[in-house]
């Protein structure tokens, strides 16, 4: 009999296990194995096929398996077939996406060597230095149909949610010496503008399946790619408003604009909603004349046993973007604690280094321009000013206190705002659920390897990186199903 996955949740976490029960004399026994956390229930699965099992007969998961049986039932390889218009070329495209998706390997690598020994290897009858770019090329320009094909299978198949619609963008390395169309220089979390990039769009709904995907070059700004979702959203998306009721998208201030929500006020008619965070620089405007001793709290979070943070927060009309919206003011005083520490820290460290250069000497010009370089990596420009003394030969530290309590007073305040009906613990609660794209990033840079991209030509660039988000797509829609069915072969 074989194995199937079941759940518990002894301290309000969900833990996996393969269970498996027989008839030995008419008793009925049962075994287990202990997979492991919810999180990773999944990874050690499809870790099975890289690793040799002690009993392969009884356990007959594999991470082949258990992807191939989800792709069945999204019907992938019928869907790549009305792309492709060729049934062996879609057959071997679906089982690259599944080794993309179990091996961190180059596709060179996965046909010379895992392919092999893969329960795939009967039914992908190509050869790589001949076929494999061939067909990627096949399903370049429908990249985005594909991805949208799948999701409605998915729920249709699975009746997955999508109340919930978490967008962000984000930049992937790669690994070039030169610029290309799709490939540009950018900043990198360094702050280097040096970086050969790809940038990525990516939607995920509140169970962390991708649900949108779309690649931009590497220089593209947020605001950009945000609005080239959007115009997805109404030419595309308006053939789920029979699925679900109410969908919510869900932003940050990055993408925030007037023309951004100018589009997504339009686009309530096909009942999209959207809640986003105020841009920092306009929140000053809501916190002016707002009394603390008023909010209430709205959010609490353990961080440990003896510890959890809170976020307080006010519901009030004001007017965004040339109409009056919902404000949701939130204060977070362990926010504002840490950045007060922070800022008391760089300006101590600034003073500190001032005080050592007056000890030393030297020439005047080179002293300020060491300080002026440590004002402005600590972003103090406009509290600090360097004066020289040409007497003494020192140089002396002015601080703007007025400009430094200005800013104290601005700390840990945000603002979202939305048009919708909502409390604050709902609205709260809705942003904070955008951390799972978030998550969705680091796994595909982590788990599913995005990088290091191998290609050259932009077109098998943007193909690699979106196959690897249709692995993303099935992995995530295998963890709904094993926690729905407690069964992957029969979700």
């Amino acid at each position: 009999m074989a194995w199937n996955i079941t759940w518990r949740k002894p301290h309000k976490k969900k833990y996996g296990y393969l269970k498996k029960s027989y008839r030995i004399n008419g008793r009925v026994l049962t075994e287990e194995i202990y997979i492991g956390p919810d999180e990773v229930a999944t990874k050690i699965l499809t870790d099975l096929a890289t690793r040799e099992l002690i009993d392969e007969t009884d356990i007959t998961y594999s991470g082949e398996t258990i992807l191939e049986k989800i792709t069945s039932t999204l019907f992938f390889e019928d869907i790549l077939i009305e792309y492709t218009g060729d049934e062996r070329a879609s057959r071997a495209l679906k089982n690259v996406i599944i080794l993309m998706t179990l091996f961190k390997e180059s596709k060179r690598r996965l046909f010379l060597k895992r392919l092999d020994k893969s329960i795939l290897k009967n039914s992908t009858d190509i050869k790589y230095l001949e076929e494999v770019y061939e067909l990627m090329n096949l399903v370049y320009k429908c990249l985005g149909d594909i991805m949208y094909d799948l999701l409605k299978n998915a729920i249709k198949q699975h009746k997955i949610s999508l109340k919930y619609l978490m967008v962000d963008a984000t930049r992937f390395k790669v690994y070039k010496d030169g610029e290309t169309g799709l490939i540009k220089f950018g900043y990198s979390a360094q702050k280097r503008r040096d970086i050969p990039q790809v940038n990525l769009v990516l939607g995920v709904n509140e169970q962390q399946i991708p649900f949108f995907v779309s690649a931009h070059p590497g220089n593209t700004s947020d605001v950009t790619m945000f609005g080239d979702f959007l115009k997805t959203m109404r030419s595309k998306y308006q053939i789920l408003n029979d699925s679900v009721e109410h969908k919510i998208v869900i932003m940050d201030q990055g993408n925030v604009n007037e023309e951004t929500i100018r589009y997504l006020r339009w686009l309530i008619r096909y009942n999209f909603h959207f809640l986003s965070m105020v841009r920092s620089s306009s929140v000053g405007r809501f916190t002016k004349n707002l009394d603390k001793s008023e909010m209430e709290l709205i959010y609490t979070r353990e961080i440990t046993k003896n510890k959890e943070t809170r976020i307080y927060g006010k519901l009030v009309e004001a007017e965004v973007y040339g109409r009056v919206s919902h404000v949701l003011v939130c204060y977070n005083p362990d926010v504002k604690r840490t950045k007060n520490n922070s800022l008391d820290r760089r300006a101590e460290i600034v003073k500190q280094r001032v005080a050592s250069l007056n000890k030393k000497g030297g020439s005047l010009d080179g002293k300020c321009d060491v300080v002026n370089s440590l004002i402005a990596k600590h972003s103090l420009k406009r509290a600090m000013e360097v004066i020289k003394h040409e007497k003494d030969g020192a140089i002396e530290l002015v601080v703007d206190e007025e400009d430094l309590d200005s800013r104290r007073e601005k700390f840990g305040f945000f603002a979202l705002f939305t048009h919708c009906d909502m409390t604050p613990v709902e609205m709260i609660k809705v942003y904070k659920s955008r951390d799972v794209v978030e998550k969705g990033f680091q796994e595909l840079n982590t788990d599913f390897s995005v990088c290091p991209i191998r290609h050259s030509e932009d077109r098998r660039i943007e193909t690699h990186t979106i196959f690897t988000v249709y692995g993303y797509f099935v992995s995530s829609l295998n963890q709904r199903v094993t926690r729905r069915s407690g069964s992957i072969l029969n979700p």
